[in-house]
């Protein structure tokens, strides 16, 4: 035995280092972003913002950038970014399997980048998705936790930090994703963006509770029933909606409300609710609500544009679960030249015939 360690002293040195290195590193990192946690103090501030809040206050976002799938080139871009990171790399996300990102989280690893993955461990349906991927980076040395359960019923967000940018979207990290599916993405540097979505990932990592606000951030399951019954609220003209299902009772009667006040509502859903639910679809359309099934291409999105003046982009399905249970992320935001693309988008795919 004493020889096969004098033999091996090299590896076996290196080994115990990068454990005791990254031990220390994890807790180094939640002391570093450490603040209080005093709940019941956050609870109290997060009711009195709630109390606070309206529509008129959401400002643009700097620097926010749109883009939607499919569309293979937007994953060249996130591969590229991911390549040329400099000192960070935190991804949150419900499924992560595509290829080209995982080896290129493993190459920023090897760099020195600081890499770290909140992953969730049993998505509806497909409970066992993530579980070799989540080997593989935790075999090449990445720190990624599995998020917690008794927090949330699932992580459904899907955002990824880049150095001192934010991307945010309605998409998981998967070739699907990129190819076949309808989803929207986000980008933004803004630096009270890449504060909120830092205060996330690093509670969800350390697997602690924490209320993050911010006007323009949507947060499941903390808010977002919330807002969005405030933008319902809001809306005077039009309500143009991406969603792949609508499954929460209280949601339904508020469309219904407005389209019953003469706002133009319209959906587009995925195609499996379209033929699935054709007694849901047809009490929406006697209700005055026009709808649209995105075909051949996955609908995926998840999305609210208001009076053609606040888009809202997020990881929010329209149901129960996805706003009271599940941990979800968004933003608000009024940038007209991003409202313009994604109206432009919106028209597109509301124009597709049956």
């Amino acid at each position: 035995m004493f020889s096969f360690i004098k033999k091996n002293f090299a590896i076996i040195f290196i080994i115990l280092f990068i454990i005791i290195f990254s031990v220390f590193n994890k807790q180094d990192f939640i002391k570093n972003y450490e603040v209080k946690n005093n709940l019941e103090n956050k609870k109290i501030s997060l009711k009195q913002n709630l109390e606070n809040f309206n529509l008129d206050n959401i400002s643009d976002i700097k620097n926010l950038k749109f883009f939607y799938t499919p569309y293979k080139w937007l994953l060249d871009k996130i591969i590229y970014k991911i390549n040329n990171s400099k000192t960070r790399v935190y991804v949150e996300v419900y499924m992560l399997t595509e290829k080209r990102i995982k080896s290129a989280l493993v190459k920023a690893y090897n760099r020195w980048i600081d890499v770290k993955i909140v992953l969730e461990k049993s998505p509806y349906k497909a409970t066992n998705i993530n579980n070799k991927h989540f080997n593989f980076l935790r075999d090449s040395w990445i720190d990624i936790v599995w998020s917690n359960p008794d927090l949330y019923s699932l992580n459904h967000s899907k955002f990824m930090i880049l150095d001192d940018e934010v991307m945010i979207s309605s998409g998981n990290f998967t070739y699907s994703t990129f190819v076949f599916n309808r989803d929207l993405f986000l980008f933004t540097d803004d630096k009270k963006v890449l504060d909120d979505f830092l205060k996330i990932f690093i509670w969800d990592f350390s697997q602690r509770i924490n209320l993050v606000y911010s006007d323009n951030l949507v947060l499941s399951p903390d808010y977002s029933r919330f807002k969005f019954r405030k933008m319902f609220e809001k809306a005077n003209e039009s309500i143009d909606m991406y969603f792949q299902y609508l499954q929460d009772e209280k949601l339904e009667k508020l469309l219904i409300k407005k389209a019953k006040s003469w706002i133009e509502i319209r959906l587009i859903v995925s195609e499996n609710f379209w033929n699935d639910d054709k007694n849901k679809i047809k009490y929406l359309e006697k209700n005055n609500i026009k709808i649209k099934p995105l075909f051949k291409t996955k609908m995926h999105s998840k999305s609210i544009l208001i009076d053609w003046k606040y888009l809202f982009i997020w990881s929010i399905n329209f149901s129960s679960y996805s706003m009271d249970k599940n941990r979800e992320t968004g933003l608000i935001f009024t940038n007209k030249n991003l409202i313009n693309d994604f109206n432009k988008l919106f028209e597109k795919d509301f124009a597709k015939k049956l």
